[in-house]
């Protein structure tokens, strides 16, 4: 008699899988958020390790065969954003000259002008390399694995790395250490954790502490009628509190706000369910409710108090913006509508992925009238959806979303309501409404996280509800 594939032993290709995408999440939030120039070729030469294990996956026999390539044109959007972009690489619109014995690369025009065509061609692929490595690596998860235990675990995984992290951030913080405490030296003074950005530990957390807030009510109604406090409840109570603890303590206010925002939710949905499992056995709902707000307010007095440098710190450097007169998002303004320009005069294919700082220098040129008034170069948009539109157009940023959105067609309402789906893909959400006024998704940990994350929460969808609850 066969057996269910919920009782079956990981098949070697599914060990494979997750041990692959594992090593990815845990190098790059563990090795400067992913973001140095030699950690992110090394992470782009792991990631590509997900061709083999894709081409094993629809090589496979039988139904599992049959149902990896049912899912095949879901690539269909990473396969013709691919192809815009190796199209692009073979039409460079700038091209290198030397200056006073530096290299520069100046706009002379595409040889196609209305074909796709890039600026800078080599960092055009350095990045479409990393990229679809990280998807196809999150893809994975969906064709290979079957087994919910597994991307439980997975779940499970990526809360309690970013627990340990938001620690190793908070006594550094605490303690006034240097980065990695003092063995290294961050590029950003703003850091936290291992990341060199704290608005990117911002996101990278947030993505966590959903999850973390998922596991909470998966342990919560898989242990209901036994002790909580002995099952992993009182683990991912604890995770969830102190990771969202180090994003006041990391002094980023937009991560503050997000984590608070999550903990409203959270703390609604968990009043709503004590309420109702309450009534429904005729027990007083007033001492639970009591209980969990005393906790919610005692965590965040907690954090207050140990956020207390950072949040003076932020106060003092907001007071003083104000007192010169200056708005704290004039220039964040300036910059969205230099951007907007930007991206109008390529509205079709863009002027090439990773290829913002060197296309902006048409609107923000380097010269000595701009830069008193500007940064003397961008890298960053702070705004991922304008920087997509600039750099890929409205054709390439309308396949990102399709990459993102075809998984997802199909997935019925009560899915969403199932905790290990509906709170990574809230996480997901936040992250996608971040990416409006920071840059998020120019940090590999984000990345690779947000796929992973997307991807297991399908996965989860689509096995039986009774166990993914």
């Amino acid at each position: 008699m066969r057996r269910p594939d919920a009782r079956r032993p990981l098949t070697l290709l599914e060990k494979a899988t997750l041990a692959h995408v594992g090593v990815l999440l845990l190098c790059a939030s563990w090795v400067f958020g992913g973001n140095i120039w030699w950690a992110r070729i090394a992470l782009s030469i792991w990631a590509s390790l997900s061709v083999g294990l894709t081409a094993a996956a629809f090589l496979q026999s039988g139904d599992r065969g049959r149902d990896v390539r049912r899912k095949a044109w879901w690539l269909l959007p990473l396969l013709l954003f691919s192809a815009l972009v190796i199209a692009s690489t073979l039409n460079p619109s700038f091209r290198p000259i030397s200056i006073e014995g530096e290299t520069q690369l100046v706009h002379r025009g595409a040889a196609r002008p209305d074909w796709p065509s890039t600026a800078n061609p080599e960092q055009t692929l350095r990045a479409w390399w990393f990229g679809a490595g990280v998807y196809l690596s999150a893809f994975n998860l969906v064709i290979i694995l079957r087994r919910r235990s597994a991307l439980c675990g997975l779940l499970v995984l990526i809360a309690a790395n970013t627990l340990v992290l938001a620690v190793f951030g908070t006594l550094q913080k605490l303690m006034g250490l240097g980065f990695y405490f003092g063995a290294a030296t961050s590029p950003n003074p703003r850091f936290f954790a291992t990341f060199i950005y704290y608005n990117h530990w911002g996101a990278f957390m947030i993505l966590s502490l959903t999850t973390a807030a998922g596991l909470l009510f998966y342990f919560a109604r898989s242990y209901e009628g036994r002790n909580l406090w002995h099952t992993p409840f009182s683990g991912a109570l604890m995770g969830v509190l102190f990771i969202a603890i180090s994003a006041p303590v990391s002094a980023s206010r937009a991560a503050t706000v997000l984590a608070a925002l999550v903990v409203a939710v959270a703390t609604a949905h968990a009043l709503l369910r004590i309420a109702t499992l309450r009534r429904a056995s005729r027990r007083p709902v007033w001492p639970a409710i009591l209980l969990l707000l005393a906790l919610v307010g005692s965590a965040t007095g907690a954090a207050g108090w140990l956020a207390l440098r950072s949040i003076d710190e932020r106060y003092t450097e907001t007071r003083a913006a104000l007192a010169q007169d200056q708005s704290l998002f004039t220039g964040r303004l300036e910059l969205y509508r230099d951007t907007w320009e930007l991206a109008k005069r390529q509205p079709v294919f863009g002027w090439g992925l990773d290829s913002y700082g060197t296309a902006f220098q048409l609107i923000r040129p380097h010269s000595i009238r701009y830069r008193d008034r500007y940064e003397h170069s961008y890298v960053n948009a702070h705004c991922d959806w304008l920087q997509s539109l600039a750099e890929t157009g409205f054709t390439g940023t309308f396949l990102l979303i399709l990459m993102g959105a075809l998984p997802l067609y199909g997935m019925s309402a009560a899915a969403f309501r199932k905790p290990l789906v509906g709170y990574p893909l809230l996480g997901c959400m936040i992250v996608l409404f971040y990416a409006w006024i920071e840059f998020p998704f120019g940090n590999a940990a984000v990345m690779i996280t947000f796929w992973i994350l997307l991807f297991t929460a399908i996965r989860l969808a689509q096995l039986s509800p009774i166990t993914t609850r």
